[in-house]
C-alpha cells in the first residue's frame, strides 16, 4: 500500500499576515521585506499607480489612493477564521514623507480608516476600532532609529536634491540632527530598481561622517538588504534601511520577537518595544 507523508493542515499565514502598498514600478520592496521578515510570516502585495519619474508632484498623488489600496489587502488579510493577526505598510520612503511633518500619520489613518469596517478587526488596536494596525516606511525608519539610538544621522538614497531636501526636513523635524544628505541623482524608477547592492555600499560609504551614530539607507526600491553587515562592519555605524526598517516595523506592531540574522543589528535587537 501505497504511504503519504503527513500534511501541514493549518491555513498559509495562520500565524501572522502582511500587506505591502507598493508603487507600480517599484522592483524590490517586496522581495527585500519578505526576506527579513520570518518564514510563517505571510506577504501580499498590492500596488499603487506613479509615473516612472521621481518628482515631488508625483510622489505627493500617492497618498489619495492608500485607503482604497488598504482595504483591498484588508480583503485577503482580513479572516475570522484565523483572527487578526496582520499589519500594513506603505512600502515607500519618499511617499510617505514629502508632505513635510505629519504626512505619515495622515497615510496612516487614512488606512487605518479604510479597515475599520472589516468584522474581525473592529476591536483590533485594543478595542479602538481603527482597523488594521497600519505603518509607512518613513514612519517606520524614524521609529527603528529612536529605537537603535540614533541622534546624529547621515542619510543616503538614490534620489535627487529635490527629494533629499524633503527627508531632511521631515526627520529634522523628528528630532534628528540630520549631519548629510546624499543622493545618486536618479529620477527614473526603473533606473532605481535596477541598482546594485554595490551602489548601496559605496553610497552608504561616501555618506558617513564620524560623528553620525547611523547611516540610514533610504528608498525601499534601493536594493541593499545584502550589504547591510557590510556596511556595518566597514563603517563601524549602524544602519537602517527603508526595507529593513518596514519589515522591523510590522514585526514590531504583531508582537514578534524572533531575533533574524544577516540583516544588521536593528533585527537582531529584541524585544522590539
Amino acid at each position: 500500500m501505497r504511504r503519504y507523508a503527513r500534511t501541514f493542515e493549518a491555513p498559509y499565514g495562520y500565524r501572522a499576515r502582511v500587506g505591502l502598498i507598493v508603487v507600480g514600478p517599484n522592483l524590490n520592496p517586496t522581495h527585500e521585506i519578505a526576506r527579513m521578515l520570518p518564514d510563517y510570516v505571510e506577504v501580499r502585495e498590492t500596488r499603487i499607480h506613479m509615473e516612472p519619474v521621481v518628482t515631488v508632484e508625483e510622489c505627493m498623488k500617492l497618498s489619495e489612493p492608500l485607503g482604497q489600496a488598504a482595504r483591498v489587502l484588508a480583503e485577503g488579510l482580513c479572516s475570522p477564521i484565523l483572527g487578526n493577526r496582520s499589519a500594513i505598510a506603505f512600502a515607500c520612503t519618499a511617499g510617505s514623507l514629502v508632505g513635510g511633518p505629519g504626512w505619515d500619520r495622515r497615510e496612516i489613518e487614512m488606512m487605518e480608516t479604510a479597515t475599520a469596517d472589516f468584522p474581525c478587526y473592529k476591536a483590533s488596536i485594543g478595542g479602538q476600532g481603527k482597523g488594521i494596525p497600519c505603518t509607512t516606511t518613513a514612519t517606520a525608519a524614524e521609529e527603528a532609529m529612536k529605537f537603535m539610538g540614533f541622534k546624529k544621522i547621515v542619510i543616503t538614497g538614490p534620489y535627487i536634491d529635490e527629494i533629499n531636501a524633503k527627508f531632511k526636513a521631515f526627520y529634522e523635524n523628528s528630532g534628528f540632527e540630520v549631519l548629510k544628505v546624499t543622493g545618486l541623482g536618479i529620477r527614473d524608477l526603473y533606473e532605481m530598481g535596477a541598482t546594485k547592492p554595490s551602489d548601496a555600499y559605496r553610497a552608504a560609504l561616501e555618506a558617513v561622517v564620524p560623528e553620525a551614530d547611523g547611516i540610514f539607507i533610504a528608498c525601499t526600491n534601493f536594493r541593499c538588504s545584502d550589504v547591510i553587515e557590510q556596511i556595518e562592519h566597514d563603517t563601524g555605524k549602524p544602519v537602517v534601511t527603508a526595507n529593513q526598517a518596514t519589515a522591523w516595523h510590522l514585526m514590531k506592531l504583531l508582537g514578534i520577537n524572533d531575533v533574524v540574522e544577516g540583516y544588521g543589528q536593528l533585527l537582531r535587537k529584541v524585544p522590539r518595544v
